[in-house]
């Protein structure tokens, strides 16, 4: 039986390929010269997945299902069809100068002939749901600049652009020559 309205749940393991292609997908909209370097692999081990009820059970017994440094959490909404129309990725941050968490959104995309009818406002729902239950003080994300159909979103939902911010980021070799001390 088809449902009449979509879903949205928490991925598990097995979504991982479904997971990537809608990385994907985002990247060749987003940025065409990017190059998407997740892998099946390296997302299995870095997000956050729910149990079936076999892991429950093995849970139960001792095992460990999402083993420690697991850092973001995919939701994945479902079309009343069955197909999985969207991805939103999200991870908790923290705010030092309220003394809280916070969220912030990693990705979100919908497949092209699923949009407009309002998945990805559900899927910023669901993670604001997430956010609350845990006592988030801010929800956050970065934005393409160029990416004005976005930006339009975002800012109808309530958001706003944070003006006075610059977003900085130190890239692996950064990393690797931050830590070495240069």
């Amino acid at each position: 039986m088809m449902a009449s309205e979509p879903t949205i749940r928490l991925a598990r393991l097995q979504d991982v390929p479904t997971i990537l292609s809608l990385i994907q997908a985002a990247a060749v909209e987003q940025m065409p010269s990017a190059r998407v370097q997740a892998t099946e692999e390296t997302l299995s081990k870095t997000l956050h997945f729910a149990e079936t009820p076999s892991e429950s059970d093995a849970r139960a017994g001792g095992a460990e299902i999402n083993p420690p440094h697991r850092f973001a959490w995919p939701l994945l909404i479902v079309a009343p069809d069955g197909t999985i129309a969207g991805l939103a990725i999200y991870f908790y941050n923290y705010s030092a100068w309220r003394a809280a968490p916070g969220v912030c959104l990693e990705d979100l995309f919908v497949l092209p002939e699923y949009r407009r009818k309002g998945y990805a406002k559900l899927l910023i729902e669901a993670m604001a749901k997430e956010a609350a239950k845990v006592g988030c003080v801010k929800m956050e994300w970065v934005c393409l600049t160029d990416n004005e159909r976005a930006l339009r979103f975002y800012q109808k939902i309530g958001a706003r652009v944070m003006g006075d911010w610059v977003v900085l980021r130190v890239d692996k070799d950064g990393i690797d020559s931050l830590q070495a001390g240069n």
